[in-house]
């Protein structure tokens, strides 16, 4: 005998199975929803946590007798310019080239990935690499930065997939992402080249991308320092060329630069009672006295206040 299916019960089933996948649909909105929400309140709290920077304040602004062509001094977390002098014309970097080197070497190689010197490099200060030597990317950058090894400089730059050309190219995407006008490199040292220039504001701005790295505030506070190859077996003592640092408190960083060509160059680090200012000076007879009295003068006339 054949058992004829009820047709009511085909329907409730049918019904039971459509109000179940409405309820799963509605708790996987509802879900979603929730996380919606909590990712809009979280925001809105982020918001109402932040806080603006304070905004600084030129008490007076008075030219500065600096033997410097060229000068500036900002703010960092506002870039608010607090005095300058000829901040866009166009000046041989010298050395503070190697921010931009390093900057670009920590962004396309890892800490701890390894460099072999390939030969002897003998131009301009060199830390005296061993050919065959093998050492990290993080103390060649730690070189370039404290001691101002061209040879440091070198080794990062040839490293590159592409070669020193590729490696160049890579410094000048730093350039162009943030809209530096007056500034293009055509070496990794700063040797002087009429296509190696800059200016003191955008090696300020310059300065400003290098503290945001914590490597490099850490690396540019060091008076001394030593690295080794990977063996321990071959060290290098290193000297900072910043003779402001345990000098004047203020200076915690961050790269000097001199040619004959050049004169004399220096960005600074300034710490100014919590607040950082980045200051610049480009083809000056005395770099150091000339950020002594930048520091003198911003002690005197900036001052900070909240909004």
């Amino acid at each position: 005998m054949q058992i004829r299916k009820h047709p009511i019960a085909a329907i409730v089933l049918v019904l039971i199975i459509g109000n179940l996948l409405c309820l799963s649909v509605f708790l996987r909105w509802r879900l979603t929803w929730s996380k919606i929400q909590a990712a809009d309140d979280q925001a809105v709290t982020k918001l109402e946590q932040y806080q603006s920077p304070p905004v600084p304040t030129v008490l007076a602004q008075p030219g500065l007798p600096l033997s410097a062509v060229s000068y500036i001094l900002l703010d960092n977390d506002t870039n608010t310019i607090l005095i300058s002098k000829n901040p866009n014309q166009r000046i041989y970097p010298a050395s503070t080239t190697k921010l931009a080197t390093a900057l670009t070497a920590l962004n396309i190689y890892s800490l701890q990935e390894l460099i072999t010197v390939r030969e002897k490099y003998n131009v301009g200060k060199i830390m005296n690499l061993v050919p065959e030597e093998t050492i990290t990317v993080k103390s060649l950058v730690t070189a370039l930065l404290v001691y101002s090894a061209n040879d440091a400089a070198f080794n990062l730059a040839a490293h590159h997939q592409q070669g020193i050309s590729g490696f160049m190219d890579q410094m000048n995407l730093i350039v162009s992402k943030y809209g530096l006008k007056n500034t293009h490199f055509a070496n990794y040292d700063g040797i002087d080249s009429p296509d190696n220039y800059s200016s003191v504001y955008d090696l300020a701005q310059i300065g400003r991308i290098a503290i945001k790295n914590p490597v490099i505030r850490e690396v540019v506070k060091n008076k001394t320092i030593a690295v080794t190859d990977i063996s321990g077996n071959i060290k290098h003592q290193l000297v900072s060329t910043n003779e402001l640092l345990g000098i004047l408190p203020e200076i915690e960083g961050l790269k000097t630069g001199w040619t004959p060509e050049a004169g004399g160059s220096f960005v600074g680090l300034i710490n100014l009672n919590g607040h950082y200012l980045i200051s610049v000076v480009a083809d000056s007879n005395d770099r150091f006295s000339d950020t002594r009295q930048i520091v003198d003068w911003a002690r005197k006339n900036v001052t900070y206040s909240n909004h």
